[in-house]
């Protein structure tokens, strides 16, 4: 064997030689193989988070466009609620006040309530609940200048015509008897006294002396003395109204982000 070996031992040499460089290659290129497969998944894996990265910016961008785009139509319907409320109750209350001057068509103000409780049931469907407690102030108030208006209103425009008559060149003694009378059955009905039912009778003696006064205007005017003078009592309910209509604008402004 050792013959052997020493009578070949420049071939083995060689051979040994050609194995160690071809071992060192194979032994490099696995191992730079091996890095490459490495780099080859750390790519992928980076790849696969780069990826899932942008995905989820997508949906959270995505997310954002939709309830931005939700809030501005929820904002849109609220906003376009609170004006048809604030229109109709305006139209309403402008109606009502004309009939303290002329009578008023009464399928023109049917159509005008049924425009008010519309806006308000639209309100109270989409606006916030904290809004809720001045739209009902709001529409309180309304209702009682409908409720002054269908009392007070036609005995407005009688006392009105009462005036008028004294312009129209009607002797005046007898009209300024009877609005005396009048105020005077108005203080004794309103203070209970034991001699209204007497004062009635001499205010309702004091309008027939006024024969242009048409008798419906005489009784709208003897039955109004059960009330309070009407300048106090309208001026009152119209401040009242004033202010819930403010307040309903003030928080409708905060509700909506609206900045002076």
């Amino acid at each position: 064997m050792i013959a052997f070996l020493k009578e070949h031992s420049p071939f083995l040499l060689a051979l040994l030689t050609v194995a160690a460089a071809f071992g060192g290659t194979w032994l490099g290129s696995h191992i730079q193989a091996k890095g490459g497969l490495a780099q080859a998944k750390a790519a992928k894996q980076a790849a696969e988070t780069a990826a899932a990265a942008t995905l989820q910016a997508v949906r959270e961008q995505s997310d954002r466009s939709a309830a931005a785009a939700h809030a501005a139509a929820v904002r849109d319907r609220r906003t376009a609620a609170i004006a048809d409320l604030l229109r109709a109750t305006r139209e309403l209350v402008r109606a009502l006040d004309r009939q303290y001057r002329e009578p008023g068509n009464n399928a023109t103000l049917n159509t005008l309530y049924e425009a008010c409780i519309q806006a308000r049931g639209a309100v109270e469907l989409c606006a916030p609940t904290s809004l809720l407690p001045a739209v009902k102030e709001l529409a309180k108030t309304t209702r009682h200048l409908s409720d002054l208006a269908h009392e007070r209103a036609e005995s407005n425009r009688a006392m009105t015509h009462l005036h008028t008559l004294e312009r129209d060149g009607v002797d005046s003694t007898p009209l300024f008897r009877a609005v005396a009378a009048l105020e005077t059955f108005r203080t004794a009905a309103l203070a209970d006294a034991p001699n209204a039912l007497e004062l009635h009778s001499l205010a309702e003696e004091a309008l027939r002396q006024v024969p242009q006064l048409p008798e419906r205007e005489q009784v709208v005017l003897l039955v109004d003395c059960y009330y309070e003078p009407l300048l106090p009592a309208l001026a009152r309910h119209r401040a009242e109204h004033h202010q819930a209509m403010n307040d309903v604008i003030d928080q409708a402004r905060a509700i909506l982000g609206v900045n002076d």
